[in-house]
């Protein structure tokens, strides 16, 4: 069996726009791609070049992934944490930790909220399992 290789992500939102430009600049993510209406129901798609984050909104509560309840967060590996936390609230992304305190160690991480608060992410310099910089 091929082994399977994770490429994206998908978040749920309200604000597609808001929150793809939130993406592009706190992360420098490129936009690479748009699907249908993205003030009604569709998605814009998003990419660092190796992993893809789809925006998506989905009114119809018959599609087959309707999930109006997003996701929990997503993780971003960087070689410069200070200069990606700070990008991240430049653009509205508020800190949910102190930067500062480190009390977990190697396997610490920077909780942040996107600008509009609808889902949460985390900042790394040390990558995480199966992952490196």
């Amino acid at each position: 069996m091929p082994k399977a290789k994770l490429r994206h992500v998908a978040i749920n939102c309200e604000d597609l726009e808001g929150e793809a430009n939130f993406m592009k600049s706190a992360f420098e993510l490129e936009e690479v791609g748009r699907a249908g209406d993205v003030t009604k129901s569709g998605a814009i798609y998003l990419s660092d070049g190796v992993m893809n984050i789809a925006l998506i909104r989905i009114e119809d509560p018959e599609f087959p992934n309707y999930n109006p309840q997003g996701l929990n967060h997503i993780g971003f590996v960087t070689p410069d944490l200070d200069g990606s936390i700070d990008a991240a609230e430049a653009a509205g992304g508020k800190s949910m930790v102190d930067r500062d305190n480190k009390m977990a160690g190697a396997t610490w991480e920077m909780k942040m909220k996107s600008a509009s608060g609808k889902f949460d992410f985390d900042l790394s310099d040390h990558g995480w399992p199966g992952i490196t910089l």
